[in-house]
């Protein structure tokens, strides 16, 4: 059990904490079996994904204090392709289950609320997190309904996880501090439309139920109530897209805004008109709603044999709507794949962002800081870097060990802290197993 205040745990021991859990015992007892010894075989027209992720970060210099914390889930997916079974034109259901646990060495040891581990959540266990309806027409239409999160469809790219940092993995930071939009493992109700113009052109808009109750413990993604929400997440986005199979160098450009009607609370003003930090009261409902707009590409540069490649990338968002925590977030790096002779799978990748707090934000850290004694303002401006290596240890497995740096870490989880939080760096373990892959399902 951990115990805040306490002395970081060494990595042996978080580890030792993991493989006595009966979620690990579970699955090396089944994995044992002589059933998985060999190739499964799944009837044709379902898709079996479970794939376990780890993190593990210690951070040896900076933050409040140093430590080592570890995280991670487990998600299975069935997906069924209803016209291959049942021969339904077009027709595909999709379910999606995950589990997490662990704790957060961001929040725990260095005070700052931007994860440096992509699989932590707040609320432990387990939760449905996708359960769906999709029809395709013959013309480019679909049509999506049912249980889903927002970032599963919007500002989305298989680059932003090449990384530990929840920084850029799964949505690059911003919009669900901001806009509060349902982000994987939480789901809500959901209405979605695209159309893809052609191979490369697409648009689409879709509408989610903001209803924050859902995200709590003890509701699992099992909640199905209808009317009982505060607000409507609407989101669009228009893109442009490649691959391998119609573009040497692929590409993709994605631009989007979100919007939600639930106006949010103020970030600095309590009801009264005064500085929640000092009174100590809870900050304000604000009226009106709440936007945010984003782009983000990625970009091939260069194409060696077979997918060797060298991409780039951007991200940015911008809030323009109510006043929320972050005015904007913008972020680029570099995806190599195929590093060393042989190691055609293998990645090597580094993002760079920043995260710019709104005024009202850094004023009610300053405010908090005076009122334990400190003064001044934090930084306005959190810097996060890292540089991963993703190793293809055989199909199915990846090691990344990563180095993360924070220069400027907010204080949002050190509520009394009344000096600057130092920089940190971080060392990190990510491990993916991805079981479908691993045993040719």
């Amino acid at each position: 059990m951990h115990h805040p205040g306490a002395g970081g745990a060494g990595k042996g021991e978080n580890m030792s904490q993991f493989l006595r859990t009966p979620l690990y015992l579970l699955l090396a007892s089944v994995l044992a079996t002589p059933a998985f010894a060999a190739e499964s075989r799944i009837p044709e027209g379902i898709d079996l994904t479970l794939d376990l992720v780890g993190n593990v970060a210690h951070n040896p210099v900076g933050g409040v204090e140093q430590g080592t914390e570890g995280s991670y889930w487990v998600m299975a997916q069935s997906k069924f392709d209803l016209d291959k079974l049942f021969g339904v034109h077009g027709t595909e259901v999709d379910a999606q289950w995950a589990w997490f646990a662990g704790h957060n060495l961001a929040r725990e040891k260095i005070g700052n609320s931007i994860s440096a581990q992509q699989t932590w959540r707040p609320v432990a266990g387990g939760r449905l997190t996708r359960l769906t309806l999709r029809h395709r027409f013959d013309n480019g239409l679909s049509i999506t309904a049912g249980r889903a999160p927002v970032n599963s469809y919007f500002n989305n790219s298989p680059l932003n996880c090449v990384f530990m940092s929840n920084a850029m993995c799964l949505t690059p930071y911003g919009a669900i501090t901001d806009l509060g939009i349902t982000a994987y493992p939480n789901s809500s109700w959901a209405g979605l439309v695209r159309y893809d113009v052609n191979d490369r052109w697409y648009a689409q808009a879709g509408v989610f139920d903001y209803n924050n109750e859902l995200n709590k413990a003890g509701k699992n993604g099992l909640d199905f109530s209808v009317g009982e929400g505060t607000g409507t997440i609407s989101a669009y986005e228009v893109g442009y897209q490649t691959s391998f199979a119609n573009d040497r160098l692929p590409r993709t450009y994605r631009i989007g805004m979100y919007r939600n009607s639930d106006g949010g609370k103020s970030s600095y003003f309590d009801a009264d008109g005064n500085s929640a930090a000092l009174t100590g009261k809870p900050t304000a409902v604000q009226d009106g709603a709440r936007l945010g707009v984003y782009a983000m590409g990625d970009q091939t540069v260069w194409r060696g044999e077979g997918n060797r490649n060298l991409a780039v990338f951007g991200r940015v968002y911008v809030n323009t709507g109510n006043e929320a925590p972050v005015d904007h977030f913008v972020s680029a790096g570099f995806v190599k794949t195929g590093t060393f002779a042989g190691r055609d799978q293998d990645t090597l990748a580094m993002f760079v962002s920043n995260t710019h707090f709104s005024d009202e934000q850094i004023g009610f850290l300053r405010d908090r800081r005076s009122r334990y004694g400190g003064t001044g303002a934090p930084h306005a401006d959190e810097i996060i870097t890292e540089l991963s290596y993703g190793w293809a240890v055989k199909k199915g497995i990846r090691l990344m060990p990563n180095l993360q740096y924070v220069i400027n870490p907010d204080p949002i989880y050190a509520p009394t802290r009344t000096t600057h939080i130092p920089d940190a760096l971080i060392v990190g373990l990510r491990v993916d197993v991805h079981f479908a892959q691993l045993f040719g399902w």
